[in-house]
């Protein structure tokens, strides 16, 4: 009798865990020492930080933020050393590796200007460690070896992991504010761009439709060429703008406090991603080998506007406001997926051109 898919081999590495969690490592490389402006003759040691007094006032949201935000590393760590170590040994192992990790953030930030080390972050780092790594020992083997999330992965994308993961970026490229919601891929280079006086034939809201209809066109087209044939392809787009809208009105609340929900949302651009989603539909009856082609058009493209046509002037403003959020030192982090995201994108469909994705 032949094994089940989920124990057919219950001691198989999780790679798909190993994979996020190196994405993820990376990620918070760069929210945590951002800019990168070094100062090299600071009279501290590395670990001056560790002994220093505990600050009188503590904001609980940075308590929790700090928490939360290594969650994932628990988990994912947890994941991707099974089967080599389990229960016990993977959760000391996990912490101990969290401990460095933030430990060493936390003293590189010392001679970061714009950056105070402290060791109450480390502990909240720790702890969020911790809970991570406790919510994965109880989860039985077969999610352990990957074969649950890999079935989810392989069912939609087949064997090609890339896609899986670029759709799970997506939603968090659009976090960062855009000349256009969808508009990935700004490089944020004035020189490069039309006078902002220009409005012809374009004006601001043409100009939002234009971007937002070639964006989501190209996003969903890339996602019709990488899913399989046999599965629902417009009803998972379709979830995913969806869940792409809602992520992005509850982070704009908390970057632009009472009036953050919508304040990205335009009629312009609901007409710019309905147009998108139409196309998008014509599109899911053409072969694999069409869809390539506009998807990569519609993606080269949509960098070309980003980069060229001129800011919208609610946009400007818009930046001038981020600053005064809650997630001031993630969003240099936001704007980066944001800008390499259709470029990871268009390699993706490169490598995958003359492979079968059905």
């Amino acid at each position: 009798m032949a094994d089940s898919p989920i124990t057919a081999k219950p001691h198989r590495p999780f790679y798909l865990a190993k994979l996020t969690l190196i994405l993820y490592v990376c990620l918070v490389i760069y929210a945590t020492i951002t800019p990168f402006n070094f100062v090299g003759n600071s009279p501290l040691t590395p670990w001056d930080w560790v002994m220093s007094p505990v600050p009188r006032y503590i904001p609980i949201f940075d308590v929790l933020s700090n928490v939360i935000g290594y969650l994932p590393f628990g988990f994912l760590m947890i994941f991707t050393i099974f089967p080599h170590l389990r229960k016990w040994q993977a959760l000391l192992f996990t912490v101990v590796m969290g401990f460095i990790f933030s430990g060493t953030l936390e003293s590189l930030q010392t001679y970061l200007p714009t950056r105070i080390p402290s060791p109450i972050d480390w502990y909240s780092n720790a702890l969020g460690v911790l809970i991570g790594a406790l919510f994965a020992i109880p989860l039985s083997p077969e999610w352990l070896s990957g074969n649950l999330a890999e079935r989810l992965r392989s069912t939609y994308f087949g064997k090609y992991q890339g896609f899986f993961l670029l759709m799970v970026l997506c939603p968090i490229a659009q976090l960062y504010p855009q000349n256009a919601w969808l508009g990935m891929g700004d490089f944020g280079l004035w020189g490069t761009r039309i006078s902002p006086y220009w409005d012809f034939p374009l004006n601001n809201a043409s100009q939002e439709i234009l971007i937002t209809t070639i964006s989501s066109f190209g996003i969903g087209v890339f996602f019709l060429f990488g899913m399989r044939q046999q599965v629902a392809s417009l009803k998972v787009i379709t979830i995913l703008f969806i869940v792409m809208g809602l992520l992005k009105a509850i982070i704009s609340q908390l970057q632009f406090s009472q009036t953050g929900i919508f304040h990205w949302w335009s009629l312009s651009l609901g007409i710019g991603l309905a147009l998108g989603y139409f196309f998008i539909y014509l599109a899911s009856f053409l072969e694999k080998k069409y869809q390539w082609y506009l998807a990569i058009t519609a993606l080269m493209t949509a960098i070309l506007m980003v980069n060229i046509l001129p800011y919208n002037p609610y946009f400007l403003s818009q930046l001038e406001q981020l600053p005064r959020g809650y997630f001031t030192h993630v969003n240099g982090l936001l704007g980066w997926i944001s800008t390499v995201w259709p470029f990871l994108a268009i390699y993706l469909l490169l490598k995958s051109r003359h492979n079968d994705l059905r």
